[in-house]
């Protein structure tokens, strides 16, 4: 019996570390008020296909990373059940749902999803792209 008592307790503890992006404090913002170091790495995506990951971004880019992107799959299948944000050295994730548009960029603890999947081959129209700011705790 105390080894279910602690199983449970185990588990319910290691759950306690993560939220959907959903819950987080969140607004939508224009291209335009972007911070010029997104803007910036948006309209000259080349200058950084050194060491880019296309899913996760973090900006500005040479710092040290304190993210990582996981993938979690269904329990039963070959699926996608949603992406994992990890922040590394606070051992705190975030859950963002399938069929969310990527890249995800991160400046100052801030993550940035855009409103359409592509955003690199419409670099003509990248003044009409919103994106929806998260305030990362």
């Amino acid at each position: 019996m105390r080894y279910w008592h602690f199983l449970i307790t185990v588990v319910l503890l290691s759950s306690c570390n993560g939220q959907n992006i959903n819950t987080l404090k969140s607004e939508k913002v224009k291209f335009k008020d972007l911070s010029e170091e997104i803007t910036h790495y948006l309209r000259n995506p080349e200058d950084f296909h050194d060491d880019i990951q296309y899913s996760l971004i973090e900006l500005p880019k040479g710092k040290e990373n304190n993210y990582s992107l996981e993938t979690v799959k269904t329990r039963i299948g070959p699926w996608v059940s949603h992406k994992k944000l990890i922040n590394i050295k606070k051992n705190i994730y975030y859950k963002i749902d399938r069929g969310v548009p990527r890249p995800f960029i991160i400046f100052e603890n801030t993550l940035y999803v855009p409103d359409r999947y592509n955003i690199f081959t419409a670099v003509d129209d990248l003044k009409s792209l919103e994106f929806t700011r998260y305030e990362l705790k």
